[in-house]
């Protein structure tokens, strides 16, 4: 079995103009926007991959990087291999934006391949709970304060003279990109390739009968696991399904997903999944927007008054109990609420 790090090894010595851009270039872009280049100077048009990547390669250890996340893990070592690939060493960084308060985690970058064509992609969720509060919003808010980021940054950085854009993300990156692609102005979007959505989710029943999704459904790209949890929920239209060496929440790792030399392995959706998508949009659908919105701002202000600010602090036994103490307070049904979710996050993460 193959992954987009043997993708990369194999094929990376080839230029987009020997081979097209494809479903495992995107793929690698949207793993890359995890890692933190706020540090390394990214200027207009000015460094490439290469160069920044040796600067990050020197100045942040693989074990500092790999406590942060998984994702964070996977893109240091991708990072390493493409650096040194006629495909991506020379690929041009320009206009990374991340944002970070209470309420939002947002990342993108720009990856200039060419004249005539760049890549804008959207960082998932990483450690911060203002990212995770940002995903249980997704299902009862639009938009998301992410979603208002995307928007204004693609709608600054697609030219009507310029190249052809391709967008793109992982998890939440993926939502983004979506959105983004939506709500792009009329006169901007035929500039649009592709939209490219890794494992993310969907659209509510709102925004998925809109026109605006109607305008950008031929060119929209939706690639999930075969064990597929994240990217099954919300509205969704037919995937593009691909196989992943692990089961469970463990296939939304982008490292697990199978590859056939330039392609993706695909596969068919289980079972499990199919369920999982069908049972959410039923608790989605039993609850109003002001339940689900309501239930977890309580939540989250439980994290916050606890200055519990990134999954690491969730870890630690002594902020378990403090949160415990505050959760058996709440309201009844905002309890009822939180206890469904964890239900489902529960049974989720028991897939093996």
């Amino acid at each position: 079995m193959t992954n987009i790090y043997d993708y990369v090894k194999k094929y990376g010595k080839y230029t987009y103009e020997e081979l097209e851009f494809n479903d495992l270039d995107n793929l690698v872009f949207s793993l890359l926007t995890y890692l933190d280049y706020g540090k390394t100077k990214v200027k207009e048009n000015t460094h490439t991959i290469k160069e920044i990547g040796k600067y990050y390669l020197k100045t942040n250890s693989y074990k500092k990087v790999a406590h942060t996340g998984i994702a964070q893990k996977r893109a240091y070592k991708l990072l390493e291999l493409v650096i040194y690939t006629k495909r991506y060493g020379n690929v041009i960084l320009s206009n990374y934006e991340y944002l970070s308060n209470k309420e939002m985690q947002f990342g993108v970058i720009t990856f200039n391949i060419s004249k005539k064509l760049k890549v804008i992609a959207f960082e998932g969720t990483d450690e911060l709970i203002s990212g995770w509060k940002e995903d249980l919003f997704i299902a009862s808010t639009f938009p998301i304060p992410s979603h208002i980021e995307a928007i204004k940054y693609v709608k600054k950085n697609i030219k009507i003279t310029g190249p052809k854009v391709i967008i793109c993300g992982h998890s939440k990156g993926g939502n983004l990109a979506l959105i983004a692609g939506m709500f792009t102005p009329f006169y901007k979007r035929f500039k649009i390739q592709k939209i490219y959505n890794n494992d993310g989710p969907g659209l509510r029943t709102k925004e998925y009968k809109t026109i605006k999704y109607k305008t950008i459904k031929k060119k929209y790209i939706h690639i999930v696991p075969n064990y597929s949890i994240v990217g099954v929920l919300l509205h969704n239209d037919n995937y593009k399904v691909i196989k992943s060496k692990k089961k469970g929440i463990l296939a939304h790792d982008l490292y697990t997903w199978q590859t056939n030399e330039t392609s993706i392995e695909k596969s068919e959706l289980s079972e499990k999944s199919k369920t999982i998508e069908k049972n959410i949009l039923k608790f989605i659908n039993s609850h109003k927007d002001e339940q689900l919105l309501n239930g977890t701002n309580k939540l989250f202000k439980i994290l916050e008054d606890e200055n519990i600010s990134d999954t690491m602090k969730l870890t630690k036994v002594k902020n378990l109990i403090k949160i415990s103490h505050k959760f058996i307070k709440l309201d009844k049904e905002t309890k009822k609420l939180i206890i469904e979710l964890i239900f489902y996050t529960y049974n989720l993460q028991r897939e093996k």
